[in-house]
Formats: structure tokens, C-alpha cells, sequence
């Protein structure tokens, strides 16, 4: 058997020419869960497959491969028959073979919408929402309805999932999804033996689940769905709560409660012919509860609205006009003055605001910004398809080697940065839609009369993009998820303006990394201080330009995905490779002019040069209120 920790498939992997693998997610059971991108769709797309350990487990006892096989095959069966917002939609089924003791190994996969959230647990409290009865309503209307929606769905296709729980319920955004259905069954499913009828989360399983998952019907469901709601309100299940019992909570002291506490109890008691019948029975339960609150609160709003509804009389309308009119007229005089006291400076081609302490403003400009109307949401997803997560305004300290600006309060507007850095994939795609306005000749990638980037060999061994016969190709198909490097910043910008974003300056990318006063390590040896070397650019153009940076051995750039999240959902910062940024002149040697700096450590170059050890992110600027 292979070690627990060994994954399947590695990063990089391409299923079929079609998905590649770009990071592992998760394993349970017989299963393993990553992340992928389809390229002809270029989207994510979540890939499950049987694990190799669970293969090799079982790979003496054909009878019990056959089983599990059957099992995942269910799951592709329910989830194909069902398409709606709270059920986990399926894209594809199919086979590949990886390599195992030199032989061929068949796998089989599901390829299934990706959800980036939690799970329905994120929505819930430790302590459960007793005796919070607003928050209660709340998460009932937003969540658990919707939960009970898909479940209806599911049962009107005749599909029992037989493992509903919260760790199953993924949260897209707000919105949940019922996922795994690998116990699921059909009328039109191929039945499995008794072997996995104990299959299951004892918590959540109905009593007859347990006897013979063979009887189950969709009031074990419903069991499933009263526990779940009983967690909610009365904390999470601990190993206390009795499995396979009727379930009810400890003392409700009010009628909302008791009115869900008898509702938990009809949907978990334990003979189903007892038991609510139907999701439909359970969400009107759940509706009356929730109608009663909603009356009381009508009630109270009314009487509330009674006591400011002198604030409407004519005489108080007319007086807040007037103020409005005056204070209009005295904010346009101070702007026709401008605004005496204060000196802007305007600094050309950067983007953003961003505010030194004790310093004039540098008000930055650039098309890469939201419309005026759009609301700033945690995340974003680009034109690219990349994941841009939102940075909230701040502070950065400008670190020790930004010499006499060291230690300065640096005052960051709110702005989105993408997650990771632009893939081989993401920039091969870029390329072959700006083949009319590129020409290559000698390695050297030419865009609008400027150059964009370098081919040829990264380091021996690694040439991740070629040119052939008039297009761009991945050399190798587990290169896709590596950051791209020996790009220009005239290619970077290019890139960004592609797709309506632009590139981050400075002090963002410090606030990026979460507004701390220190660097992180130096991904590739990069030293600010010329190593005497000379570039592929030289190389290739014959002229002399500043001299590489590099001064240790180049390391093959890791997959981008491969780095943990940090606190702003940001990836790989100053620990890959290093990045392109804008300048705003506050580097430790700041050169005249200088628009393009080397990140981290704010160094600055020409937009002509390129780097094996440095490639580049996009960002995406946010409008003030009122501009």
C-alpha cells in the first residue's frame, strides 16, 4: 500500500488533454478531490477520482473493487440527473491510465462544478444560534431553506442521497450546495451489495440506515436534515449526542423555539413511519415558524415607524433642503479654490491613491478600474478567469532596504490583486489572441514594436513555452501551472491592459503581504547589486543592458498554487519568483523616470529587460465613493 500522504496525481498532471491538475483539495474514504482547469473552456473545474491507496487496498478482492467502483459510478449517475443552483452540477465522466510499476492503471473520474468556499459548517455557530432568535430566522432563510430545496430536487428524481451533513453542503459564495453523493441511490441505479450498507456519518444516520442501508428512502433524509438543523441551533454534534435517536432541544423558553424544537423532533423520530413524510411538509414547518417571527417584527416596525413620522412634517423637509443646498455650495468654492492647504501631485501611468504620512498626495491614474457602481465583493473573477481577492485599504511600513523612507507609514488604498502569479497557461492564451500584433524572431517575442518576452530554456532542462508554425505552445503539459518568467514589463502591462487590469505598485504589493515591516526571503537569489553576468537580451541583440541579478543557481519556479493562501486569500508573494510592479519612487535607488521596479525590494529596471527568476501578477484599482 502507498503512503497516506502520496496523492494520485501530481501537479501538472493533464487528464485526456483536457483538465489540467493545478492542486490537491481533498481525500476520504475510496476518493481523492483536486482542483483543475479545462482548457478547451478555460475554467476551474473540480476532478474526483478513486485514490490509488484505496486501489491497492483492494486490489486482491475483486468483488469489493467492483462494489466501490459501482458506488462511484452511482455518483455520477444522481448528480447527472439533476441540475439546480443548490445541487452540485456534473460536467463530465470518463477513464484515463497513469503509471504503476510500469504498467498502465485505468482510472476512472468525475469532473464537477468547482466551489471555492466552505462548507455549511462555516454558516453555523460552535455554540449553536439558542437563544438568538434574528440570527436563527436568518440562517434558516439564507441557508437552510435553500439546503431543503436541493433536497426536494434530489427526492423528485427519485434520488435518496443518504449522506446529507453539513461537511457535504459546500457554500458557493452564499449560496449552498448539496455535494458527495456516493451513497446515493435511484430507481434507476444499479444497486451495490450489502458490504457498504453501514457506509455513512453515525451522527446524522437514520436508525433503519444503520440496520440496512437497503431500506432507506427519502424520510432518511429528512432524519439526515432535522439533525442538521438541530446542530445549528443547539451547537455542533459532539460525540455526547446520541447516534440513531430522536433528537430535541435541552429547554426552548419561547415559542419560535419550541415551534422548532417540534419540528426537530417529527423530522428525527426514530420509527420513519412517524417521521415527516416529505421535504415539503418540513420547509412549510419551517415557513410557519418563520412566519410568526415575521408578524411580531411587522408589528414592532410599525409601531417604530409611528414614533419618527414627524421627521416627515413639511417644515423639517424644507429646513434639511435648505442645509443641503449650503453645504453644496461651500463644498464647489473649496474645490474651485484648491483646497488650500493641500498640494497634489500627480504621478503619470501609476494606479491607485496611496497616502505617505507626512508627505503630499500621489493620485494615480489608470483604466484598470471597477465602474463607479460596482460594490466591492471579496472576490473576483477576471477576464482570464483568474481569482482576484480584495485588499483592504491600510497601512504598509516601507522596510529597511527602502533606505531613508524606511520605517514610513505608507497609506494604501483598497484594491483587487489576482491569487497567484500569471501561469505559462495564462500567458501561452494571451499570446495566440495578440498574434496579429506579434512577430518572433531569434527567442525574442516582439508585441506593438516593444519586447515582450524571451523563449528559449529557463534553466537546463526547462523551456516551458515554444513558437511554432505561427502559434504558441506549452512545450510540456506539466508546465501549464508554473508562473511564467522572462517576461518584460512592456509584456506584463501588455497582458494586464489585455484584460482590462494593470499591475501593482509598490506599496501594494507590501500591503498584499499584509502591511508587515519586513521582506520575505528572496525567492531566487536575487541580489540589488549588479553580479557582472550578462543577460539572454544581450545575448541575443548583441547591445549591453544593466547586467542579470542573478548571483546563485536558478530553481525551477514551484506551481502557483502550490503556496498556502495568506490572510487576503493572496498566494506566492516573495516566495516563487519575484514579480513586476509599478514604481512610485520610494525604492531604495530610485532612477528618474523609472515607471517598472523587481518585487520584492522595489528595484528598479527598463521596460525592455527580462528575467529567468521573475514574472509579474495583475491588479485591479477600486473607485473612491463619489469619483
Amino acid at each position: 500500500m502507498s503512503n497516506n500522504s502520496e496523492n494520485t496525481l501530481q501537479i501538472g498532471t493533464v487528464i485526456n488533454n483536457k483538465w489540467v491538475i493545478l492542486e490537491f483539495i481533498a481525500k476520504g474514504g475510496m476518493g481523492e478531490v483536486y482542483r483543475a482547469h479545462q482548457l478547451n473552456l478555460k475554467r476551474d473545474v473540480a476532478i474526483k477520482i478513486i485514490s490509488r491507496e484505496w486501489l491497492e487496498s483492494v486490489e486482491d478482492n475483486e468483488e469489493e473493487m467492483e462494489i466501490g467502483l459501482q458506488r462511484f459510478r452511482n455518483e455520477v449517475q444522481a448528480m447527472a440527473q439533476v441540475r439546480h443552483s443548490n445541487v452540485l452540477q456534473i460536467y463530465d465522466y470518463g477513464s484515463f491510465s497513469i503509471k504503476k510499476n510500469e504498467e498502465d492503471l485505468s482510472m476512472e473520474y468525475i469532473a464537477m462544478e468547482y466551489v471555492s468556499g466552505g462548507t455549511l459548517w462555516s454558516t453555523m455557530s460552535e455554540d449553536g444560534f439558542y437563544p438568538q432568535k434574528d440570527l436563527t430566522v436568518d440562517w434558516l432563510l439564507n441557508y437552510f431553506l435553500p439546503v431543503l430545496e436541493g433536497s426536494h430536487i434530489l427526492h423528485e428524481a427519485n434520488i435518496i442521497h443518504r449522506d446529507l451533513k453539513p461537511g457535504n453542503v459546500l457554500m458557493d459564495g452564499k449560496t449552498p450546495k448539496i455535494a458527495d453523493f456516493g451513497l446515493a441511490r435511484s430507481s434507476r441505479m444499479r444497486p451495490v451489495t450489502k458490504s457498504i450498507d453501514v457506509k455513512g456519518t453515525p451522527a446524522y444516520m437514520s436508525p433503519e440506515h444503520f440496520m440496512d442501508l437497503r431500506r432507506t428512502d427519502q424520510r432518511s433524509d429528512i432524519y439526515s436534515l432535522g439533525k442538521i438543523l438541530f446542530e445549528a441551533i443547539d451547537g455542533k454534534i459532539t460525540s455526547k449526542t446520541i447516534p440513531f435517536k430522536q433528537a430535541s432541544l435541552p429547554h426552548p423558553e419561547n415559542p419560535f423555539f419550541k415551534k422548532l424544537d417540534q419540528i426537530i423532533q417529527d423530522a428525527t423520530v426514530e420509527d420513519r413511519n412517524e417521521r415527516l413524510e416529505s421535504v415539503e411538509k418540513f420547509r412549510d414547518a419551517i415557513l410557519e415558524a418563520i412566519g410568526a417571527v415575521k408578524s411580531k417584527r411587522a408589528s414592532e416596525v410599525s409601531t417604530r415607524t409611528r414614533h419618527i413620522a414627524f421627521l416627515y412634517h413639511p417644515k423639517w423637509i424644507w429646513s434639511g433642503i435648505a442645509v443641503t443646498i449650503i453645504s453644496l455650495m461651500l463644498m464647489t468654492l473649496w474645490h474651485l479654490l484648491g483646497e488650500p492647504g493641500k498640494s497634489n501631485l500627480q504621478t503619470k501611468g501609476t494606479p491607485n491613491t496611496v497616502l505617505e504620512t507626512g508627505q503630499p498626495e500621489l493620485t494615480i491614474t489608470s483604466s484598470a478600474i471597477l465602474p463607479p457602481a460596482a460594490s466591492p465583493e471579496s472576490t473576483l473573477i477576471s477576464k482570464d478567469g483568474v481569482k482576484l481577492h480584495l485588499i483592504p485599504e491600510g497601512e504598509a511600513i516601507l522596510p529597511d532596504k527602502f533606505g531613508p523612507r524606511a520605517g514610513k507609514s505608507v497609506k494604501v488604498d483598497s484594491f483587487y490583486m489576482d491569487e497567484t502569479e500569471v501561469t505559462n497557461h495564462q500567458y501561452v492564451e494571451f499570446l495566440n489572441k495578440a498574434l496579429p500584433k506579434i512577430s518572433v524572431k531569434g527567442g525574442v517575442v516582439n508585441g506593438n514594436g516593444h519586447v515582450w518576452m524571451l523563449l528559449g530554456e529557463v534553466i537546463a532542462g526547462y523551456e516551458p513555452i515554444i513558437y511554432r508554425d505561427g502559434r504558441f505552445f506549452i512545450k510540456d503539459p506539466g508546465y501549464h501551472s508554473h508562473p511564467v518568467v522572462r517576461v518584460t514589463p512592456y509584456g506584463a502591462v501588455a497582458y494586464a491592459h489585455f484584460y482590462g487590469k494593470r499591475l501593482p505598485n509598490e506599496v501594494e504589493w507590501l500591503r498584499a503581504m499584509g502591511g508587515e515591516d519586513k521582506m520575505p526571503a528572496r525567492p531566487s537569489g536575487l541580489s540589488p547589486e549588479p553580479s557582472g553576468t550578462v543577460t539572454h537580451m544581450e545575448m541575443m541583440h548583441g547591445q549591453t543592458y544593466p547586467p542579470s541579478y542573478r548571483e546563485v543557481p536558478l530553481k525551477l519556479p514551484l506551481p502557483v498554487v502550490h503556496f498556502k493562501p495568506n490572510v487576503y486569500g493572496i498566494r506566492g508573494l516573495g516566495g516563487n519568483v519575484s514579480e513586476w510592479g509599478l514604481s512610485l519612487g520610494m525604492g531604495p535607488s530610485p532612477k528618474k523616470d523609472a515607471q517598472y521596479v523587481i518585487l520584492p525590494g522595489a528595484i528598479a529596471r527598463q521596460p525592455w529587460e527580462a528575467f529567468e527568476e521573475v514574472g509579474f501578477r495583475t491588479s485591479l484599482s477600486i473607485p473612491k465613493e463619489g469619483k
